[in-house]
């Protein structure tokens, strides 16, 4: 189930009768381009992973990591040089002294660092919820042409390549609402 936010199980499961003949392999699959189109359509990587970044460093003391939440960071350099004088507060980092080796310059900060949430972590509902929907739709739909309805509400589309674009509007403006950039940022004033 690596790189997928539900399993094949779950989805026979949403799928119910007309899961006769699914096969685990193409289940998979399904599930693998569901959490990739859902992934997309939040902007960013939504399963928990430890990854190495590099990021412009600046004279400003707070430096936004990429992927949300972070769980953990296990090192930081600043132009090749450890720093060990800064704290995590949420998904940033903070350093007294900022985070570039000279004023006139930037600098490049390589993290490395855990984000994400596991499959069962309640943060991940919404995402999961997503994949089972976008997959289920794909099997019974494999050209994406139409559109799709729940209870009284229903959204048209065409057939589409862009990964996001499999994922309908509005359930793209929720997933970037609770895991895009921006989604634990609050606007004072």
């Amino acid at each position: 189930m690596a790189d997928q936010l539900a399993t094949a199980e779950d989805l026979r499961t949403l799928l119910g009768e007309d899961a006769t003949g699914l096969t685990t392999a193409e289940a998979e699959l399904l599930l693998q381009l569901a959490t990739g189109a859902v992934q997309a359509a939040a902007g960013q990587s939504i399963l928990q992973a430890t990854e190495t970044v590099a990021v412009m460093g600046t004279v400003e003391s707070w430096l936004s990591l990429p992927n949300r939440p972070v769980t953990d960071v296990s090192s930081v350099t600043l132009d090749g040089a450890e720093v060990s004088d800064h704290k995590r507060f949420g998904d940033r980092l903070w350093r007294a002294r900022g985070w570039a080796a000279s004023a006139y310059e930037p600098s490049t900060v390589e993290v490395t660092y855990t984000h994400g949430y596991l499959t069962t972590d309640a943060g991940a509902q919404l995402a999961r919820s997503a994949t089972l929907m976008v997959a289920a739709q794909m099997f019974s739909n494999p050209s994406s042409a139409g559109g799709f309805s729940i209870d009284d509400y229903q959204e048209q589309g065409t057939p589409n390549s862009d990964m996001a674009g499999m994922v309908p509007q509005r359930l793209q403006q929720a997933l970037r609402r609770q895991y895009g950039p921006g989604a634990r940022m609050v606007k004072i004033g």
